[in-house]
């Protein structure tokens, strides 16, 4: 062989490819560089983008805060009989101020600089800073008064009072007006010409500092609005020409200075650190070169023990043999001992086939074979044996002749432990029969059997297929993980194969379905047994880390006595029959029947055109009022969802609400609903409260708090306007979660309704336990006011009196006749809402309701 000839094309290889390693680490290098340094920038970008929504979410919570209760201090003094009694008509200086009833505590203890009360002529009382003044009211402030004075007093009868900023000798201030009126009902006749009480709460430096302390904001000020540009960190206050501003912290830019010197100090260092190596590299390159050419030199000593050296790697192997030419082994290497247990010695001149055997091929004609084989072409071959240890184990062998001078002087060979191959491979024939989880036939299995036991076609026996899907699955393997699902499916599996005869077989097809397929069943009443002792066998409780869980079963069944004897037509069939055992309550089994086949179809279609519907906004928002009883004004409303079908028209919630649930489309459904909702209502000309529902599937399958905040945030919308209607179902699907979920919606700042109340077992239980601020009466026990009988009636007034005694705003819907709403006002009740006032409308056509005059709207609903 010519060593020489075959090395020296190979000369330049060693340097070339030093280069393109070079090259290469150098393009990692650099781009890795790069990919760090755009995720750090990102991620600071991000966390700065993060604590800016953080402040001014706190700032405006704060703000807003403190005029709410500047409004409810007000109130206390505006709504007091003595002081309509001293300050309505000549004001009673003596009482107001030398009384100190609206004297100096309200600037020294309740830090108002400014007090007025003020008519539609003049300024009757004035303080300014705790002193009596001369000067009028609009000596201080920069706004028009009377516009504020009529607002103060259209809003007097429902005792609210109005808030906004103003300049106080040129400084914003937070100025709230209320009409001074006695403690009791009045009309707003009674109200036209009373006199309007102004506190005006000044925007001081050391009131923003001790409000920005309570925001967890540092240098909180106030500031002039330059130009239209807004600033990152402020709040317009009104049209004053100041906002509040702060400074809002920047951890992004925290972690670029802390990261980004470190950082590039340390891919310097990496850089020459690699250029030292690559240099070195280089170097050790040209060194192997030469070391190949004085290699070269040395071939001819190296000849005798190429060909083992190359038996050795061309094989792959963990230990080599060899024989003479009657077979017998001369040589073995020191690692057959470590792999069979036997020692060297014992088997040095034993017959290689005593060692090995093939049930395939007998070895001794194998090796003679390999004499006129081609050289270059390696042969193997797998055989077994038994190790010292008696274990069966398996390897690989590859043999060549050894020839001297033209004559066969024996065989050599390596062989590799296979054993761990060949269990694999075994295993692997097994699970692709068979579920990893469960142990039971898989769906390939399952195909390969029908297919054997409906091969004679009408000839085969009778078969019967059992389609079973677990109810209440998927809850366990949310909340509890799929450690517990697992446990739940293993169980299931194991139940299944009891239940069943050696003849039958028993397959999961994944998730929670599996198959039961009975051989030679025909008859109906049997299988309605074993249907009924199949339910009642899974819905035993299932213990999984000392917590009791517990599911059910709907089952579809299908026959080839009437369905044919195809598998596929079988299987369909079956899954036909499940949907239809499911849509008809669950825990419960259905046969297949031909007009089955047509109302799922209908069904799928419908679930399709939904996704389609939520991709292409086929979904609109309808509105329906909620009246204050005392005097039917509007005072909340809340937003139904509609799909306008683009063949079956305007389709209501019953329609679809369920079936979003069933397909996890719920999540994606809520959210648009509690955006769409968020955004109208932002534009509306009042504040009307927004009452949006949600789904208990929302709370199962999405972040609800997240949801909530995000939508709030985009859209601007106030959390204080915000009532989510919440069923009893969420509580009963996850009592402790759902609490937490409360919680954290308090948190933000929206309101919570108890939907449907009094229709479950445990409704004040859950009064008691979570935090609602209102409850809606069942429409249910408001039907019931019509009749007769006096149960509905006395519900309704418990529940009346119960939300009373629990500071709850207690809401009647399903209004539908005039009865119903004079009973209710006996009754005292809050609020309602129903057909007989208003059905929903669109948005369209409730904006124009708020434009009406309050004594049409009924009339025009």
């Amino acid at each position: 062989m010519d060593r020489t000839a075959a090395l020296t094309p190979a000369r330049p290889a060693p340097r070339l490819q030093v280069r393109r390693l070079i090259v290469g680490f150098s393009v990692l290098f650099v781009l890795a560089a790069l990919v760090t340094l755009g995720a750090l920038l990102n991620i600071a970008s991000t966390l700065d983008s993060q604590e800016q929504d953080r402040s001014t979410f706190h700032a405006t919570q704060a703000l807003q805060q403190r005029v709410l209760a500047s409004r409810q201090f007000l109130s206390s003094y505006a709504v007091w009989d003595a002081a309509f009694q001293h300050l309505a008509g000549e004001v009673d200086w003596h009482w107001a101020y030398e009384e100190k009833n609206v004297g100096e505590s309200l600037y020294s203890a309740s830090g108002y600089e400014g007090v007025f009360v003020v008519d539609d002529q003049r300024t009757a009382y004035a303080l300014f800073k705790g002193k009596p003044t001369e000067s009028p009211a609009s000596a201080y402030l920069d706004t028009p008064l009377a516009p504020i004075i009529a607002q103060a007093r259209q809003v007097a009868p429902a005792r609210e009072q109005i808030t906004q900023f103003v300049l106080l000798n040129g400084w914003p201030a937070v100025l709230s007006a209320a009409a001074i009126r006695p403690d009791k009902d009045v009309l707003e006749s009674e109200v036209a010409a009373a006199p309007v009480m102004l506190f005006v709460d000044q925007l001081t430096e050391a009131k923003l500092a001790q409000l920005g302390q309570g925001a967890g904001l540092a240098e909180m000020r106030v500031e002039k609005v330059a130009g239209n540009t807004p600033a990152p960190s402020s709040i317009a206050l009104g049209t004053t020409g100041y906002r509040l501003a702060w400074n809002s912290p920047q951890p992004g830019q925290q972690l670029r200075w802390a990261v980004l010197p470190p950082l590039f100090a340390a891919l310097l260092v990496l850089g020459l650190v690699m250029l030292y190596l690559f240099r070195n590299a280089l170097r050790s390159s040209l060194a192997i070169d030469q070391s190949l050419q004085r290699l070269e030199h040395s071939n001819q000593a190296l000849e005798a023990s190429e060909q083992r050296f190359r038996a050795v790697a061309e094989a792959a192997s963990d230990w080599i043999w060899e024989t003479d030419r009657n077979q017998r082994l001369t040589y073995l290497s020191q690692r057959f001992a470590r792999v069979t247990g036997y020692r060297v010695e014992d088997w040095l001149g034993q017959p290689l086939n005593q060692l090995l055997a093939c049930d395939t091929t007998p070895l001794s004609p194998w090796l003679d074979a390999q004499t006129d084989a081609d050289p270059q072409q390696l042969a193997n071959l797998r055989c077994a044996y038994r190790d010292h240890s008696g274990e069966n184990r398996y390897c690989r062998i590859s043999a060549r002749a050894i020839v001297y001078n033209g004559k066969l002087g024996g065989f050599r060979g390596t062989a590799s432990d296979i054993t761990d191959e060949v269990d694999a491979h075994a295993r692997i024939q097994h699970l692709s029969m068979h579920d990893a989880l469960t142990g039971l036939a898989n769906r390939n299995k399952l195909s390969r059997h029908l297919e054997h036991a409906l091969l004679r076609g009408s000839e085969s026996p009778p078969l019967t297929l059992l389609l079973l899907d677990l109810d209440n699955f998927k809850p366990i393997n949310d909340s509890l993980g799929h450690a517990a699902g697992d446990a739940v499916l293993q169980e299931v599996a194991a139940r299944l194969r009891d239940a069943t005869r050696d003849g039958d077989l028993v397959a999961r097809l994944g998730g929670d379905e599996f198959v039961l397929v009975l051989n030679g069943m025909d008859n109906r009443v049997e299988i309605d047994r074993l249907c009924a002792r199949l339910i009642e066998l899974l819905q035993r409780t299932i213990d999984f880390d000392q917590q009791p869980l517990q599911v059910g079963v709907s089952i579809g069944v299908a026959q080839t006595r009437t369905q044919g004897f195809d598998a596929g037509e079988l299987i369909r069939c079956a899954d036909i029959a499940l949907y239809q055992a499911k849509a008809d309550g669950k825990n419960t089994w259905r046969y297949f029947a031909l007009e089955m086949s047509q109302q799922i179809q209908y069904r799928r279609q419908l679930e399709n055109d939904l996704r389609q519907a939520l991709k292409q906004n086929q979904f609109v928002l309808h509105y329906q009022p909620r009246y204050r009883l005392d005097d039917l004004q509007i005072v909340s409303v809340e937003a139904l969802v509609r799909w306008q079908h683009p063949q079956e028209g305007l389709l209501g919630p019953d329609v679809f609400i369920a079936l979003a649930e069933q397909s996890d489309l719920i999540a994606t459904l809520g959210r648009w609903v509690l955006r769409e909702a968020c955004q109208a209502a932002r534009d509306w000309p009042q504040a009307l409260l927004v009452s949006v529902n949600l789904s208990p599937a929302q709370f199962a399958r999405s972040d609800v708090v997240a949801d909530v905040r995000d939508i709030l945030l985009e859209t601007g919308f106030p959390a204080q306007r915000l009532e989510l209607e919440i069923t009893e179902n969420v509580m009963l699907n996850d009592i402790e979660g759902a609490l937490g979920t409360m919680l954290a919606l308090k948190e933000l700042g929206v309101r919570l309704n108890m939907d449907d109340f009094g229709t479950g077992y445990s409704s004040l239980g859950y009064l008691r336990t979570y935090p609602f601020d209102s409850i809606k009466i069942d429409k249910r026990f408001i039907a019931g006011l019509n009749s007769q009988s006096g149960n509905d009636r006395a519900v309704v007034q418990a529940i009346i009196n119960l939300g009373k005694a629990m500071g709850l705003t207690v809401t009647a819907e399903g209004v539908e006749n005039e009865q119903q709403l004079q009973a209710l006002g006996k009754e005292r009740c809050h609020e309602v809402q129903g057909f007989y006032l208003s059905r929903p409308v669109d948005k369209a056509s409730f904006e124009a309701l708020l434009r009406q005059p309050h004594d049409q709207r009924h009339g025009a609903s």
